[in-house]
């Protein structure tokens, strides 16, 4: 992430390896599907003000209702649906354009730069293709000074020389040795521009800021800092506006000259304190004798640089504040998300001192508000900080309101602070407002009040996202407080896909999955309600409901693959053909009928030896052990109340069990069994058939019995180990 500039270009700076606090543990992203979350994950945000957002989230959308940059997702892509993921929520980089990973980086000088720089070298008999560039050798946002010795600083330099007042020998003699600087950040060979051969007045200035430029690459910053100071009332206006910003430019990097470890990690304390406030002086002393100049975008991004190294953290947020709300895109010298990043990276993540700039402020407190985030924020820190939002109450009431409901869990408390009436405008703080006021009164268990203000929002919500997080608040409402049947109702609000699709396959009931299957408009959904009705009809044994059902299923069963609508993620899928498994031979050679047929058998006689066997042949053979239809949902998310399908959901090894058990089970469905609980375990000792464990004792006793009693089956003879 980029968190500093050294250069005219707006040369981004690493950040330390300690900093990265705010990055996913994965290099994947999953779906939390909740409105009120306390705890800090990166890959779901929602478009309020929330402790649980990643803190880029929270200040983009501070910044998106001062109008600097609008809220503009990007849309979801292949990967962002293969992990289950809808509208929202939302993992943090869908806020920024996404770059293609797999391109290499350009290294190449610009075409347009270096084609500007050889119409300047062409009366000059000058060739740029016949000099290396050293700068462009590193990656952007690589903190090197030298990335500045490119294309553009060598036409400024150039440019300058030719307007000069100098002879033509000159003019070469310094552009060939401008040309020659640019092949290297440490330059060692001869003299730049012998003095002998140049003896203008002109020329003799801009060799001197040559020389300058030399050491200050070469990093021998007390002589380009004589060198620039040199020039501080040279006759040329470039020379001395140049000069200035370089003097300042050069005090910037001997003060960080021994800041870095072997690993590029920055220690402040190692910093050149003097070094430091002189180029604090030099930066300001440039932005305010050229307010407008050609380095004043750069001088304001280096004196951000220089707050940072100073650990002065009221004067950087104060600095990034103006940067993100004030200044136009020719005042900053990078974007708006690089300097939401660098806020993030050098500010948020790295003091929890309070800083007199509300914005930066208010996005501090909520990460400190998280659970489980030492140093815990008190209700006295709070109070102490009245007079940082004295010109902005509403900001603070937010914060106290916020703090009543995650941290102290007074939602009466929380709603006393927060705006009664629904404004016709929803801006996202006023949206942030009243989310937290609808999870104040569901805090309550008043479903009613807060239903009734999720649906008074959704006709208001004009930005990006908001409508989205209302849908899922609504459905979490709906089930929540016993009332699924509304969100499929023919006029429900609620049209998010995978907010429906999660709610049919850990919640719905028979009867209104039949519901969605007959009336469902997507159909993905109605395909989906069919398969959930089907799997858990028969993996709770309701083997004759199952069999009516199957009635419905057509022949041949959609191919369809139902893939993130019943929970998989990536590749992983399955479609109605599943329940048209005609059970042939399996490759371990047991025999079983069609799943109709076992499901049959088993509604005849429950505890029939084959037909456990076999549904657990189902099973295996179809990949159906811990799908994620069987998965827990975490508490609180969408879809995590109880199911409204009763019965417990059948596991390979209790069937198994029941069959080893069974004094009457023929001698091969017994040994089959038996062969199939040991494989349970295979080959690392953990159960992959669900159901109790058993203990290694009583593995090793089954292993025993299928050696022994069984031992002349061909599973008795194939089996070599137990686990």
């Amino acid at each position: 992430m980029r968190i500093g500039f050294l250069s005219p270009l707006a040369l981004a700076l690493l950040a330390g390896v300690s900093l990265q606090a705010q990055a996913s543990g994965d290099d994947s992203c999953y779906p939390d599907w909740r409105v009120a979350r306390d705890s800090l994950d990166a890959c779901s945000n929602l478009p309020f003000l929330s402790p649980g957002n990643d803190s880029r989230v929270n200040l983009r959308l501070l910044l998106a209702d001062k109008k600097t940059k609008p809220l503009t997702p990007d849309a979801l892509n292949d990967d962002d649906l293969a992990q289950g993921f809808g509208p929202v929520p939302f993992p943090v980089y869908r806020l920024t354009p996404r770059t293609d990973a797999s391109a290499e980086p350009d290294t190449k000088p610009d075409d347009s730069r270096t084609a500007e720089l050889d119409t300047l070298l062409e009366p000059l008999g000058l060739k740029r293709e016949e000099y290396k560039t050293a700068g462009a050798a590193f990656l952007n946002g690589e903190g090197s000074r030298c990335r500045s010795n490119d294309d553009d600083s060598a036409t400024a330099f150039i440019s300058q020389v030719i307007k000069a007042d100098m002879p033509a020998a000159e003019r070469t003699s310094l552009a060939k040795a401008r040309l020659q600087l640019l092949a290297t950040c440490e330059w060692e060979g001869p003299v730049l521009a012998d003095p002998q051969q140049i003896q203008s007045a002109d020329g003799q200035l801009f060799r001197t800021y040559l020389q300058a430029a030399a050491d200050f690459y070469s990093g021998r910053f007390a002589e380009a800092e004589s060198g620039f100071m040199a020039l501080a009332s040279a006759s040329s206006p470039w020379l001395k506006e140049t000069a200035l910003y370089m003097t300042a430019r050069t005090a910037l990097n001997q003060a960080q000259a021994n800041t870095y470890d072997e690993y590029g990690v920055p220690h402040l304390d190692r910093v050149d304190k003097a070094a430091l406030a002189k180029a604090e002086q030099g930066f300001d002393a440039y932005v305010k004798a050229y307010p407008q100049g050609a380095y004043s975008a750069s001088a304001r991004g280096l004196l951000r640089r220089v707050y940072w190294l100073a650990d002065d953290n009221n004067k950087l947020a104060a600095a990034l504040a103006w940067e993100l709300t004030q200044a136009t895109d020719t005042q900053r010298n990078v974007t708006v998300d690089e300097l939401v990043t660098e806020a993030d990276n050098k500010l948020l993540m790295v003091t929890r001192d309070t800083v007199n700039t509300p914005m930066m402020q208010l996005v501090s407190d909520l990460m400190m508000m998280r659970a489980h985030t030492p140093p815990t924020l008190s209700r006295e820190d709070l109070d102490k900080q009245k007079a940082v939002f004295a010109n902005k109450p509403a900001l603070y009431d937010y914060l106290l309101a916020t703090y009543a409901l995650y941290v102290e869990h007074q939602p009466d408390s929380a709603l006393k602070r927060l705006p009664q009436e629904v404004p016709s405008n929803l801006d996202y703080f006023a949206f942030s407002q009243q989310t937290l006021r609808a999870l104040a009164l569901e805090d309550k268990k008043d479903w009613q009040g807060a239903q009734a203000l999720w649906l008074k929002l959704l006709p208001l919500a004009k930005l990006p996202l908001q409508r989205d997080q209302l849908e899922l608040a609504l459905a979490m409402n709906y089930e929540r407080s016993g009332q699924l049947a509304k969100v499929f109702a023919a006029d429900s609000p609620i049209s998010a896909k995978q907010v429906r699709y999660i709610l049919l396959r850990s919640v719905a009931g028979p009867e209104l999955l039949r519901q969605q299957i007959a009336q469902a408009s997507d159909p993905l959904e109605r395909e989906t309600a069919q398969f959930v009705l089907l799997y858990k009809n028969l993996l709770r044994g309701q083997f004759a409901t199952f069999l009516d059902d199957l009635k419905q299923l057509p022949t041949p069963a959609p191919e369809d693959k139902l893939g993130t609508s019943l929970g998989y993620v990536y590749s992983a899928s399955q479609t109605l053909k599943l329940f048209q498994w005609n059970g042939d031979k399996a490759e371990s050679g047991y025999a079983c009928p069609s799943i109709a047929q076992t499901a049959a058998t088993l509604q005849g006689d429950a505890k029939n030896p084959q037909g456990l066997n076999c549904l657990g042949e189902f099973i295996l053979r179809n990949n159906l052990d811990g799908m994620p239809l069987e998965q827990a949902r975490a508490a609180g998310s969408l879809g995590s109340t109880a199911s409204d399908f009763k019965g417990e959901t059948f596991s390979r090894l209790e069937g198994y069990k029941r069959v080893i058990a069974d004094a009457k089970a023929p001698k091969n469905e017994k040994a089959y069994a038996l062969f199939r609980a040991i494989n349970c375990y295979a080959p690392a000792g953990y159960n992959s058939c669900g159901g109790q464990d058993v203990t290694p004792a009583v593995r090793k006793a089954w292993f025993r019995q299928l050696k022994s009693s069984f031992a002349d089956t061909q599973w008795g003879k194939s089996l070599q180990y137990y686990w």
